[in-house]
């Protein structure tokens, strides 16, 4: 066998590159992998770089594009919006008479109903004897209406019974809750 570099006879063989090589084209490793240029990656590991590079965005921007979780195998996702209920304290329109279509008419002794005080649906004030071992805190975490914070439920407790939020409450103390 002859060396790859010239045309003497091969004594060895590159641990590297397994090209066959005399003594004078190299030790361990041949002399081409000796030179300086063979220390630089080859193509090949920068196309494959390239290519997971391209690979990685591509999933990014899908995950941005499509997120992960419920509903990505095609099962339909329902959105519930929830409004707030706003009670409705004050009467717009003073004139209470019905307006009649033709072919209608008003019994002489059905009365007109007057607009009612409390708006159905608002619940009334109800009131709370403080026990042992009570704090304002742990009233407005039991009463709190849902979605209500129990922090703010406080202060509106300390606000319609005149105290202050840190003033201490006794047993026996009859709280109004709203």
């Amino acid at each position: 066998m002859e060396c790859y570099a010239c045309e003497n006879e091969a004594t060895r063989q590159c641990r590297r590159c397994a090209r066959v090589h005399c003594d004078v084209h190299g030790g361990e490793l041949c002399a081409e992998c000796l030179s300086p240029s063979s220390a630089l990656p080859s193509f090949n590991l920068y196309r494959g770089s390239l290519l997971a590079l391209l690979v990685g965005t591509a999933v990014a921007v899908w995950l941005l594009v499509q997120p992960p979780g419920p509903g990505g195998s095609g099962e339909e996702i329902t959105i519930i919006a929830v409004t707030p209920t706003i009670p409705v304290t004050e009467v717009l329109s003073t004139d209470t008479t019905p307006s009649l279509t033709p072919g209608t008419a008003t019994p002489p002794d059905e009365a007109t109903p007057e607009p009612a005080t409390s708006t159905p649906g608002t619940p009334e004030p109800s009131s709370y004897t403080v026990e042992g071992g009570d704090t304002l805190i742990d009233i407005a975490r039991r009463f709190a209406p849902p979605g209500v914070d129990a922090f703010d439920y406080a202060d509106d407790i300390a606000n319609v019974n005149d105290f202050d939020v840190d003033a201490p409450i006794t047993p026996g103390q009859e709280l109004i809750l709203p």
